[in-house]
């Protein structure tokens, strides 16, 4: 699959657009907010930026699906899988990239959207009642989902990987726009990497290890 890097900042456009004109219009209203206008088109731009990275493959270790902070690591029921897999959720700042990369080289089998809530996406209420697509892929090492979850701001989700897609791991999956969350789940025999606090970063921080022995104590299910 191509990745152009130009896609993200296409996704941004209509709103890099009316914020430019409105700062044009505001610093010849008042010229000495121009640096506030300039400054403030530039933070927007920031949230659509989509920098390269140098992905290390390694068919089983899982890498990060997103930028940011993780917030809990939890062991679920996937109805679409049929199984028990850990699930490691990670919240994304407004300052953090918000463009997804698959974890593992696979071919996206489904997708599903739901209607949801829009709480704040650090909340753990929003990880499953929020507003939000998960992504089913399947790979060499097993099921693996990728859930991208709306937040309070972050109102809109974007694919680029319908069913039907192949991705090699590090691949751009998506994006989601502004402050936001998004999960990966794995075999629930997969070892652990990373713990709540911990930041990573998309195709490049491993998360767990799928031929490890799973370390993470899970609650009784």
């Amino acid at each position: 699959m191509s990745e152009p890097r130009w896609r993200a900042l296409a996704e941004g456009r209509p709103l890099l657009l009316a914020a430019g004109a409105v700062g044009m219009a505001a610093a010849r209203a008042f010229p000495p907010a121009t640096p506030l206008a300039v400054l403030a088109v530039g933070a927007l731009a920031l949230a659509f930026r989509d920098p390269e990275r140098a992905v290390t493959r390694r068919p089983t270790i899982a890498l990060a699906p997103a930028d940011g902070r993780v917030i809990h690591v939890d062991r679920v029921w996937d109805a679409y899988w049929q199984s028990h897999l850990v699930e490691i959720a990670v919240f994304l700042a407004l300052w953090d990239v918000h463009v997804q990369r698959i974890p593992l080289d696979g071919e996206v089998v489904a997708q599903e959207r739901r209607a949801g809530a829009y709480r704040p996406a650090m909340s753990r209420l929003a990880t499953h009642g929020n507003n939000q697509l998960a992504t089913y892929v399947r790979t060499a090492a097993g099921p693996c989902v990728v859930t991208q979850i709306s937040g309070l701001l972050a109102r809109r989700i974007v694919t680029w990987a319908p069913p039907g897609t192949r991705l090699s791991q590090g691949e751009r999956l998506g994006m989601i726009k502004f402050g936001s969350q998004v999960t990966v789940r794995l075999p629930a025999t997969a070892s652990v990497l990373v713990g709540v606090g911990d930041h990573v970063r998309a195709g490049v921080t491993p998360v767990a290890d799928l031929e490890g022995e799973a370390a993470t104590a899970f609650p009784a299910t």
